[in-house]
């Protein structure tokens, strides 16, 4: 027997189908119409038929040609033609449905074969993408166990569970503060430890539940075991069997039975937690609790990946291999709205199916790209270096970039018409390649922090009491003039002690020619009235510090609110005062943009605040060495600015996370500071540089220091 590609219309002959295939209804199409299902029990596969194909399957007799076939399914009143029956028989010998006779099918299969046949990278890459390793085949354990679950399910449980979830849902929002709070007690590496117990107990439960509904409909659960996504572990449940259910209510009970039972594990462990008082048991009711809240709304609910939401969806659709047609769809669609090739769609919807379809395609579109790109960046994270940015490429490549190309390769083959909407796509494709590849941008923004040159923080020299308070926010004030008075009454006590004292000394100093004792002791007394003079003068040294005057002339602002009476800590900031006779811009700037700043360029200093006005500069200094301490918070990314650090503050400022380089810039007129501290940016001129010039500049400073080059 001749195979297809080489046999002739007329004279081609069915090959003999397979004796252990399966026929059997199945559910109908979402249009309605009925349809079968072709069953390989090797495989554990199924395949869906049409009327047509069903009528086929039945008269179909090996080794008569597709002509005679088609004569005689057209004289029992369907029309069909020899190239559907030779669609068929394709479709049966690509899917490994027929029986294999001869060489020309041994031929056939071994050339099948050598095709699907990859090199070890391309293996090792796939089963690093996805694999399976099935631990349990639980279909026996499921029969004799399924009486025993049957009640569990019964309406007096659901409506128990109603109960129990509403009584659990008030006793956590009484406690809800501290429910959040014991949440992120949790969040440590015992805690990493106790939820990933939980979530494996959780997901059993889950994976249970899918395959007790699923053997309550007489479907077969041949097997249980662990998933890898990403080297991510996840539990699986082979239910594909499923496929054969006629009702697609009864598959979409299926597919909801793992997050219903997370929801009921939730419901009765949360209620436990309320219920219970601190200790070992209710800790595990809150483990269980919030890893089956979060694993069931987060992510078996997303119908973007192919977890339960997934197939729920596709069932309460009706629309069998949801993604796939819907990708096609929102494919063709964009390719007609670029390039109008006039082709039609690949599936017939009415109007409102085919847009809520291609929404839904670009919604996952959307979805996957940053899934995968974070998948990407965690596993580039937990790598180390070498393998973190091969793993990280391969994800992007693979889940990313290959299906682009994929698609533009699609749409280079199809025969092209010039129209207007070639023409508008051509169009924004110069207009964005122009954006992208021509230097156009020539300056570089720098978060930076504008400071008079000469500034002053008051503090008091220790903790003392204040008497007056002789300036108030905003006044001017020369060197050497009152601001604050301040007393310490411990220290005037030990001033009149000292006088004391030296009154003492000096009496018996001047009596000892009378006394044989002071005349014995004059050199000790002489040695305490010079050690008590000299602190009675550290006293007053102490006592005039109080009288806190201005060390240089400004104004006077950032006042606190202070009062007569009031007690100041050493260490507590009083007041600033700022000299406005001239104003110097601190600026940093990445690694990455350091070849882009020169000496001597100019630049602007634009407030954040928007009540100031912007201020022309020039470069004064850029420094050689990384700054390591950042001295400004507000330029912080704990504090919301654009600088990323770590919480490690000390003198010096925070710690900077990555190479950071200090420019200093001067005003180009001298100019009054405004304030003693301005936050903005500076837009230094410098080099015109492409979107795409400074995003590869990026990538590769990105690659070098983290390869370790």
């Amino acid at each position: 027997m001749l195979s297809i590609g080489e046999a002739e219309t007329e004279a081609f002959l069915l090959p003999p189908l397979r004796a252990d295939l399966r026929l059997s209804r199945g559910a109908p199409d979402e249009d309605g119409s009925p349809m079968w299902t072709l069953f390989d029990p090797l495989r554990h596969q199924y395949f869906h038929l049409h009327l047509q194909g069903l009528r086929l399957i039945r008269q179909w007799r090996a080794g008569v040609s597709a002509e005679t076939m088609a004569e005689e399914v057209s004289r029992k009143g369907v029309e069909v033609d020899a190239e559907e029956v030779i669609g068929m028989a394709r479709f049966m010998l690509a899917n490994h449905l027929t029986m294999a006779r001869g060489p020309a099918d041994t031929e056939r299969l071994q050339s099948q074969y050598e095709r699907s046949k990859t090199r070890w990278w391309q293996w090792l890459l796939h089963r690093y993408l996805f694999f399976r390793i099935p631990l349990v085949h639980p279909d026996d354990f499921l029969v004799r166990t399924l009486p025993w679950v049957r009640p569990l399910v019964g309406r007096f449980t659901r409506l128990l569970l109603l109960i129990i979830g509403l009584a659990g849902f008030w006793l956590a929002l009484r406690q809800w503060e501290h429910f959040a709070g014991t949440f992120l007690q949790f969040l440590s590496w015992e805690g990493a430890f106790w939820y990933a117990l939980a979530l494996i107990t959780v997901k059993a439960a889950h994976e249970l539940g899918h395959a007790y509904v699923a053997k309550h409909y007489g479907c077969r659960v041949p097997s249980m075991g662990v998933a890898f996504l990403v080297l991510f572990p996840m539990l699986y449940t082979d239910a594909t069997d499923t496929w054969r259910l006629s009702n697609d209510r009864h598959r979409l009970r299926v597919s909801m039975a793992g997050v219903m039972t997370e929801l009921a594990v939730a419901l009765i462990a949360t209620c436990i937690w309320g219920l219970l008082p601190d200790g070992p048991v209710r800790q595990a009711a809150f483990f269980l609790a919030t890893t089956s809240w979060v694993t069931s709304l987060l992510v078996n609910l997303s119908p973007f990946m192919r977890f339960d939401g997934y197939h729920a969806l596709s069932d309460f659709w009706g629309i069998r291999n949801l993604q796939p047609r819907a990708f096609a769809l929102a494919r063709w669609r964009m390719r007609e709205a670029l390039f109008g090739f006039g082709e039609p769609p690949p599936e017939s919807f009415a109007p409102r199916r085919r847009r809520l379809l291609v929404i839904y395609a670009v919604s996952t579109w959307i979805y996957r790209f940053f899934l995968f790109l974070g998948i990407a960046l965690l596993v580039y994270h937990f790598a180390f270096k070498a393998l973190g940015i091969f793993l990280f490429a391969v994800e992007i490549g693979w889940f990313i970039v290959r299906p682009i190309t994929q698609e533009i390769a699609a749409m280079l083959g199809h025969e092209w018409h010039f129209n207007r909407k070639v023409l508008r796509t051509l169009l924004l494709t110069i207009v964005l390649l122009v954006a992208l590849f021509v230097p156009w941008r020539g300056t570089v923004g720098l978060p930076a922090v504008l400071e008079a040159v000469e500034h002053v923080s008051i503090h008091p020299p220790e903790a003392a009491r204040i008497m007056s308070v002789e300036v108030v926010e905003g006044d001017s004030v020369r060197q050497g003039a009152t601001l604050f008075t301040l007393e310490q009454p411990e220290l005037e006590l030990e001033a009149r002690k000292a006088e004391g004292r030296i009154d003492v000394v000096r009496a018996r100093l001047a009596r000892r020619a009378g006394s044989a004792e002071d005349l014995a002791s004059e050199g000790v007394l002489r040695t305490q009235l010079a050690e008590s003079r000299t602190r009675l003068a550290g006293l007053g040294e102490r006592r005039q510090a109080l009288q806190i005057v201005s060390p240089i002339d400004g104004t006077v602002v950032q006042r606190a609110d202070l009062r007569a009476g009031q007690w100041v800590a050493k260490e507590e900031k009083l007041a600033d005062v700022v000299s406005q006779d001239g104003a110097r811009v601190y600026a940093y700037v990445r690694e990455q943009n350091l070849a882009r700043i020169e000496k001597g360029a100019t630049a602007r200093f634009i407030p954040d605040d928007g009540s100031h006005a912007s201020v022309d500069l020039r470069v004064v200094s850029i420094e050689d060495v990384g700054t390591e301490r950042l001295p400004y918070p507000v330029l912080a990314s704990t504090y919301g600015g654009p600088l990323p650090v770590t919480e490690a503050r000390d003198d010096r400022g925070l710690r900077l996370d990555e190479g950071v380089y200090r420019v200093v810039l001067e005003p180009a007129d001298p100019a009054r500071a405004p304030e003693w501290q301005l936050v903005g940016h500076a837009s230094v001129e410098g080099p015109a540089e492409s979107i795409a010039g400074r995003f590869a500049r990026h990538a590769a400073s990105v690659l070098i220091r983290e390869s370790g080059f």
